[in-house]
């Protein structure tokens, strides 16, 4: 049993180590996915501070799912998953009490796309849980897309 946790957590290490690696390509906007994970992280705990919370850890297991949803936004944009199944799904093998996510498309900029959750009542309500305690954020460009820009925020607890 022990192996299979140990085997398990390699696996884990591995994907996020390929998730990061193949994170360094820019945009035409000239801003890499892990620039966008790390101003998102930012400006998330900006308003939580704000809001009198704790800030949220980055959490290197959160950045899978999340690499995964944006992925499947491409194709389409819902909290549902392209399977039919719900978003937290792909949370798979995470062990969490409480889960959320912010998905948005189209917007440039972190900063663009930080006020319109922060605009809207529901993406505002996970930015500002104070249930959750991790968060891990993606970003994808693809230029073959309508909207060509797609983040994801999840969200543990």
């Amino acid at each position: 049993m022990k192996f299979l946790f140990e085997l398990r957590r390699l696996l884990t290490a591995m994907l996020v180590a390929l998730i990061l690696l193949s994170s360094t390509s820019t945009t035409a906007f000239a801003i890499t996915r892990e620039q966008a994970i790390n101003e998102i992280v930012a400006l998330v705990n900006i308003e939580r501070k704000k809001a009198g919370l704790r800030p949220l850890k980055l959490s290197r297991e959160l950045l899978r799912p999340a690499a995964i949803r944006a992925r499947e936004i491409t194709k389409l944009f819902s909290h549902t998953r392209p399977n039919g199944m719900s978003f937290d799904t792909a949370f798979y093998g995470i062990i969490y009490k409480t889960v959320g996510e912010n998905i948005a498309a189209g917007q440039t900029s972190s900063e663009m796309v930080m006020q319109q959750w922060m605009d809207s009542p529901g993406h505002r309500a996970n930015i500002l849980n104070k249930k959750y305690k991790y968060i891990g954020v993606a970003y994808l460009y693809d230029e073959n897309t309508r909207y060509k820009h797609f983040w994801v925020q999840h969200f543990k607890g």
